[in-house]
Protein backbone atom coordinates (compact mmCIF):
# COMPACT_ATOMS: atom_id res chain seq x y z
CA UNK A 1 0.00 0.00 0.00
CA UNK A 2 1.16 3.68 -1.04
CA UNK A 3 0.33 6.88 0.28
CA UNK A 4 1.16 10.32 -1.51
CA UNK A 5 0.62 13.72 -0.48
CA UNK A 6 0.16 16.35 -3.52
CA UNK A 7 -0.16 20.04 -2.79
CA UNK A 8 -0.41 22.62 -4.45
CA UNK A 9 -1.12 26.68 -4.40
CA UNK A 10 -3.56 28.76 -6.74
CA UNK A 11 -2.74 31.80 -8.74
CA UNK A 12 -5.41 34.44 -9.91
CA UNK A 13 -8.55 32.72 -8.43
CA UNK A 14 -10.98 32.77 -5.77
CA UNK A 15 -11.63 29.72 -3.89
CA UNK A 16 -15.62 29.91 -5.28
CA UNK A 17 -13.86 29.47 -8.80
CA UNK A 18 -11.60 26.87 -7.72
CA UNK A 19 -14.19 25.00 -6.26
CA UNK A 20 -16.15 24.82 -9.55
CA UNK A 21 -13.34 24.79 -12.30
CA UNK A 22 -11.51 21.67 -10.36
CA UNK A 23 -13.23 20.39 -7.41
CA UNK A 24 -16.37 19.64 -8.37
CA UNK A 25 -15.35 17.98 -11.90
CA UNK A 26 -12.39 16.27 -10.52
CA UNK A 27 -13.80 14.67 -7.54
CA UNK A 28 -16.21 12.28 -9.60
CA UNK A 29 -13.58 11.71 -11.93
CA UNK A 30 -10.91 10.41 -9.46
CA UNK A 31 -13.07 8.15 -7.53
CA UNK A 32 -13.14 5.86 -10.31
CA UNK A 33 -9.24 5.68 -10.97
CA UNK A 34 -7.80 2.06 -10.62
CA UNK A 35 -6.23 0.77 -7.65
CA UNK A 36 -6.79 4.68 -5.72
CA UNK A 37 -8.38 3.69 -2.10
CA UNK A 38 -9.31 6.94 -1.02
CA UNK A 39 -8.47 10.41 -1.29
CA UNK A 40 -8.74 13.49 1.74
CA UNK A 41 -8.99 16.91 -0.40
CA UNK A 42 -6.95 19.07 2.18
CA UNK A 43 -7.66 22.99 2.00
CA UNK A 44 -5.16 25.82 4.55
CA UNK A 45 -6.44 29.26 2.60
CA UNK A 46 -4.30 31.01 5.37
CA UNK A 47 -1.40 29.33 3.79
CA UNK A 48 -2.61 29.58 0.10
CA UNK A 49 -1.96 25.62 0.49
CA UNK A 50 -4.57 22.72 -1.05
CA UNK A 51 -3.82 19.66 -2.16
CA UNK A 52 -4.48 16.09 -1.23
CA UNK A 53 -3.73 12.59 0.42
CA UNK A 54 -3.97 10.00 -1.30
CA UNK A 55 -4.17 5.93 -0.41
CA UNK A 56 -3.35 3.54 -3.14
CA UNK A 57 -3.67 -0.47 -3.53
CA UNK A 58 -0.05 -0.31 -4.61
CA UNK A 59 3.06 2.03 -6.07
CA UNK A 60 2.31 0.40 -9.29
CA UNK A 61 -1.07 2.27 -9.65
CA UNK A 62 0.14 5.52 -8.05
CA UNK A 63 2.98 5.80 -10.71
CA UNK A 64 0.32 4.79 -13.56
CA UNK A 65 -1.80 7.94 -11.95
CA UNK A 66 0.77 10.25 -11.97
CA UNK A 67 1.85 9.50 -15.48
CA UNK A 68 -1.93 9.98 -16.55
CA UNK A 69 -3.76 12.62 -18.74
CA UNK A 70 -5.91 12.95 -16.11
CA UNK A 71 -2.48 14.85 -13.77
CA UNK A 72 -0.88 16.29 -17.08
CA UNK A 73 -4.27 17.59 -17.92
CA UNK A 74 -4.63 18.71 -13.91
CA UNK A 75 -0.80 20.62 -13.31
CA UNK A 76 -1.37 22.89 -16.71
CA UNK A 77 -4.53 24.84 -15.17
CA UNK A 78 -2.85 27.90 -15.37
CA UNK A 79 -4.50 28.39 -11.71
CA UNK A 80 -2.32 26.17 -9.90
CA UNK A 81 1.82 26.73 -8.68
CA UNK A 82 4.08 25.18 -7.16
CA UNK A 83 2.76 21.35 -7.76
CA UNK A 84 4.73 18.57 -5.62
CA UNK A 85 4.19 15.30 -4.64
CA UNK A 86 5.63 13.13 -1.61
CA UNK A 87 5.19 9.51 -1.43
CA UNK A 88 5.10 6.88 1.44
CA UNK A 89 5.41 3.09 1.89
CA UNK A 90 2.39 2.49 4.49
CA UNK A 91 3.27 0.26 7.46
CA UNK A 92 -0.14 -1.35 7.38
CA UNK A 93 0.90 -3.59 10.80
CA UNK A 94 0.82 -0.24 12.70
CA UNK A 95 -1.53 1.54 10.67
CA UNK A 96 -4.07 -0.85 11.51
CA UNK A 97 -3.21 -0.75 15.24
CA UNK A 98 -3.98 3.21 15.54
CA UNK A 99 -7.01 2.81 13.02
CA UNK A 100 -5.60 4.02 9.87
CA UNK A 101 -6.47 0.89 8.37
CA UNK A 102 -9.15 -1.55 8.37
Amino acid sequence: MQAQIITYQLKDISQEEYLKQMVEPDAPILANVNGLISKVWLVDEEKNSFGGFYLWETKAAMEAFMHSDLVAAVVSRPFLKNVSSVDYTVNETASKITRGLK
